[in-house]
């Protein structure tokens, strides 16, 4: 299997974490466009868009961008961090008129470093590359897809078993370094020990169920022979696209003591001031009458 196997150094030694990544260019693709990386506290996938020049560059660059930081003391912290990525990937397409209209997905998971605090993990996603958690032999999927497809789930116009083969399955709706300003998903999750973490790309997903997902989850103790069997499935499977799997185990969190609760609060951020004056004042707007549904509702109650 050709692949791009994260190598062992001393800037991805960690204390927080045991990693294992793997990436494959797929059965039909020509290149890669999927990148991945790490630091002592964080891993990030990103999967550049698929028939947009400069996809690879894209990906490369979010990923350098992300991962520049050594700690991070909040969740927005991370955020912002996202959303200087997509001003660089502007930025970078500005320059060369053959990379216009670049872009890339990108997911990270970051030890937060908070003082006199539990042991917390912050999380990130843009884009249809997703973040899963696998705890108590349970998988759960982190991370929301912004994508047509899952609109359409959402808005109850198809299920999920339609989803796999509608023709807009790819098209996804937010991505880094297509918009002036983009908004970051964002959850803070407790860390704790023993915790498997999984973040992967499209080809992944696109490959294999959830619950085949889990069954090598949970048959594969070692984190690097996990993302390399995710990988080889996902091949056996097809392989159409790129495919990227990162596992990650929590080895110094917090022990579990109570009973788990695995739906976690989204919370958005976007950075106003990369915003011109006419959409500031459509984001004010829709912030505005969002506020005003949430107190029409309570009102109700």
């Amino acid at each position: 299997m050709s692949e791009k196997n994260l190598q062992t150094s001393d800037k991805t030694q960690s204390k927080f974490f045991n990693l294992g990544a793997t990436s494959h260019v797929g059965n039909i693709r020509l290149s890669n466009q999927d990148e991945y990386g790490a630091t002592p506290t964080m891993v990030a996938v990103a999967d550049g868009m698929g028939g947009h020049n400069g996809g690879e560059i894209a990906a490369e660059i979010a990923i350098a961008v992300i991962t520049s930081a050594n700690e991070f003391q909040s969740n927005e912290e991370l955020a912002q961090l996202v959303q200087k990525a997509n001003e660089s990937i502007k930025a970078r397409a500005e320059e060369n008129v053959n990379l216009s209209g670049m872009g890339t997905t990108l997911c990270a998971l970051s030890q937060i470093c908070i003082k006199n605090t539990s042991a917390r993990i912050g999380a990130v996603n843009v884009g249809d590359s997703r973040i899963y958690i696998f705890a108590d032999n349970q998988l759960h999927q982190i991370s929301i897809d912004h994508s047509v497809v899952q609109n359409l789930i959402d808005s109850g116009q198809i299920n999920e078993i339609e989803a796999k083969s509608h023709p807009n399955r790819n098209l996804i709706t937010r991505s880094l370094g297509t918009q002036e300003a983009v908004e970051v998903d964002s959850w803070e999750i407790e860390a704790i020990t023993g915790d498997r973490y999984l973040l992967c790309t499209d080809g992944l997903t696109n490959e294999l169920s959830d619950s085949e997902i889990a069954k090598i989850l949970q048959e594969q103790n070692d984190p690097q022979l996990a993302a390399d069997n995710l990988i080889q499935a996902a091949l056996t499977n097809g392989g159409s696209d790129n495919v990227t799997a990162v596992v990650l185990d929590i080895v110094l969190g917090e022990e579990q003591t109570k009973q788990r609760n695995f739906h976690f609060e989204l919370q958005k951020f976007l950075d106003q001031r990369s915003l011109k004056p006419a959409q500031r004042d459509r984001s004010n707007k829709l912030k505005m009458i969002l506020n005003k549904m949430k107190m029409s509702k309570v009102s109700e109650i």
